[in-house]
């Protein structure tokens, strides 16, 4: 699931489905620090080109999808050893829906009528997303993130590079080389090796997850684009402090269940209050460096 929570939504009737109102199961995600995304689809071919369909968290179907029923298809998600969570809805009453999910054995399909469609996917959602939301599983969900965080930083580091003429590009490589020399000697052979012939290649070699950031904000300076679009709040604390210390820190499980980090002679205490806060900034950081790097095409 990562941050992002998949959706695949098969309605034939393409007007119908636009007609949900997706803002609310949107914002019900975010409540709770996670992003939605939807896959429409008003076809069984395009439904079926999905298979074996293990990317999506949830699959929702509109029973009556005309020439077959919603159930079988279903009972092809089922067959592919596919657990997701299911949704049925139409509106026709839930009876009838119950009664085609008997009728094919199913298990663990949730139903609805179309009219509280909404409510329905938030709530079973929202139940889905609380399964990953153990503080053991976020530690490999937030470093999982900021790899994707660490890609948007080298994307965006590249192409504003690739856009400096050289002597700028000079100058970021000479800044790199001694601040990366004065905090890391025992790089100095591949440091020296970078300093004879540098590049963008090998300066990315020598990068942790923090000298991409610095990596970022050394070609900020130079590139008139780039420095014009701000980011808030402070990306060191926000995200690679945490980061680091559910990583590399050793963990303690306190009284009220919360886990105490102890890196670098200091203490970082992740709790449920905690671990939401840092996914919603994970997911900041992540819209925000998505745009920038847009905006550098």
């Amino acid at each position: 699931m990562r941050l992002t929570y998949s959706i695949l939504w098969f309605d034939d009737d393409q007007s119908s489905f636009e007609s949900i109102d997706l803002d609310y199961v949107r914002d019900e995600l975010y409540s709770l620090g996670f992003t939605l995304k939807v896959v429409p689809v008003h076809n069984s071919e395009s439904f079926n080109s999905y298979t074996p369909f293990k990317d999506f968290d949830m699959i929702i179907v509109d029973f009556n999808l005309g020439d077959e029923q919603g159930d079988t298809f279903i009972e092809k998600v089922r067959n592919n050893d596919v657990y997701s969570e299911i949704i049925f809805y139409s509106f026709t009453e839930a009876s009838d829906l119950w009664k085609a999910i008997h009728d094919r054995q199913l298990e663990g399909v949730f139903v609805t009528n179309k009219k509280s469609i909404e409510t329905k996917v938030a709530r079973v959602a929202r139940q889905s997303v609380r399964k990953v939301l153990d503080l053991e599983n976020m530690r490999g969900i937030v470093m999982s993130e900021v790899g994707d965080l660490d890609a948007l930083l080298e994307d965006i580091f590249i192409r504003a590079m690739n856009a400096l003429p050289e002597k700028k590009q000079h100058e970021v490589f000479c800044r790199f080389h001694e601040k990366t020399g004065e905090q890391h000697g025992k790089f100095s052979e591949s440091l020296a090796a970078f300093k004879q012939t540098p590049s963008i290649e090998g300066l990315l070699a020598l990068c942790d997850s923090d000298k991409r950031w610095q990596n970022f904000n050394r070609v900020k300076k130079h590139h008139e684009l780039l420095n014009s679009k701000k980011l808030e709040g402070d990306y060191s604390q926000e995200i690679l402090w945490p980061r680091n210390c559910l990583a590399h820190g050793r963990p303690e499980r306190c009284s009220d269940g919360s886990l105490m980090f102890r890196h670098s002679s200091k203490e970082y205490l992740f709790d449920e209050d905690i671990s939401q806060k840092l996914r919603k900034r994970i997911i900041e950081y992540k819209n925000a460096l998505t745009e920038i790097l847009s905006f550098l095409d």
